[in-house]
């Protein structure tokens, strides 16, 4: 009798432990690719810093668990580093979905909280200082909790109108694919059910394969599709509207939209009044969600004159948008989309078809 042969069982055993092994480590690779570049990023947003540290704390997981034990020592500081793993995805989803949302002295505290446990518990075990280590861990289990629960709040909280449409799209993606991720890994493996060490790998590889996906494509939209302000727009006085049209006059004589260093604080200045208020008249006088929606708009106005007009015909998308007063033609672009819902290119060829050969960007 041969003894060389596999049992299909087995066989299959081997091949979902192999794959889920190997797809932990592709994607704690793909995480540690996005770590690096917002790492290498010049502009650093709270929405890039929180994926950045979340990518790299959940690489630092995966690689701890494809490897295990070939790890020696390294492991448990592999582990230290993924104790946050939980709490900046919480910082993660509040800046994805919610555009003022800062990260303050509260939010701060309650991630350092949650980390704390696994900084502390490398040390402890290196130490020799067994007892607390129970604690630390049931500790660490309630507060990642609490912060995996805070993660769907901010999710599901001031839920998108029906004219929001692709906002509502990104949210039901997002909380099917994390809520599906929780209940597989935080649920079902912890009811004491039969599952095998092989299947656990794998669901766990496919849940965090789902959650990188869902991520980057929600990083990538969001870069088109700035979040919107869901906070409702103060009730306007007389003051404000008024100082809000003082503001259009001001811009429209001088042109000021085609700076491309133009700011609140420039147009407080060109007014003399506190940023305070005229930020106030932006949005309440003018209906405006903010400064940069309402300079956007007047460049975007700007640019369209350009590219209508024959006699500006030789210029090209990037000269148009440096002379609209963008610094590069990326952010032109998806502000001219988001207003005209075309590209520059497209709005310039339905003006004229014989324009179709222009416009090279």
């Amino acid at each position: 009798m041969r003894t060389d042969i596999v049992a299909p069982d087995a066989r299959w055993t081997i091949v979902m432990l192999a794959f889920g092994l190997g797809l932990k480590l592709f994607c704690a690779i793909w995480a540690a690719a996005w770590a690096g570049w917002v790492l290498m990023r010049g502009q650093r947003t709270p929405l890039h810093l929180s994926w950045g540290v979340f990518t790299l704390c959940m690489g630092a997981l995966l690689v701890a668990e494809g490897l295990g034990d070939s790890l020696g020592s390294a492991r448990l500081w592999l582990l230290m580093l993924s104790g946050g793993t939980c709490s900046v995805f919480w910082l993660f989803t509040r800046a994805l979905f919610h555009k003022t949302t800062a990260f303050g002295p509260f939010e701060l505290a309650l991630v350092a909280g949650i980390i704390a446990p696994s900084m502390i518990k490398p040390v402890l075990i290196i130490s020799g200082f067994n007892a607390p280590i129970d604690i630390l861990v049931n500790a660490q289990t309630m507060l990642s909790s609490t912060a995996l629960m805070l993660s769907v709040w901010e999710a599901a909280r001031n839920w998108p109108s029906a004219e929001h449409m692709n906002e509502r799209r990104l949210r039901i993606g997002y909380l099917a694919v994390f809520c599906s991720g929780v209940f597989l890994c935080a649920i079902v493996f912890n009811t004491g059910a039969p599952i095998s060490p092989q299947l656990v790998t794998l669901i766990e590889a496919l849940c965090a394969a789902a959650i990188l996906t869902v991520g980057s494509v929600a990083i990538v939209y969001r870069h088109a599709h700035p979040a919107p302000d869901w906070r409702p727009a103060p009730e306007a006085t007389e003051t404000d509207v008024q100082l809000g049209q003082r503001l259009i006059r001001l811009m429209d004589r001088e042109q000021l939209h085609l700076d491309p260093d133009l700011n609140l604080r420039c147009l407080a200045q060109a007014l003399g009044e506190p940023p305070n208020k005229v930020s106030r008249a932006i949005t309440a006088g003018l209906k405006a969600a903010n400064v940069n929606q309402l300079i956007n708009a007047r460049r975007i106005a700007h640019a369209q004159s350009l590219l209508t007009d024959p006699d500006k015909d030789s210029l090209t998308i990037l000269q148009v948008a440096l002379e609209s007063g963008f610094n590069s033609i990326g952010p032109f672009n998806r502000a001219f989309k988001a207003i005209t819902d075309q590209t520059p290119r497209d709005y310039r060829r339905g003006r004229d078809p014989a324009a179709q050969g222009l416009a090279a960007e």
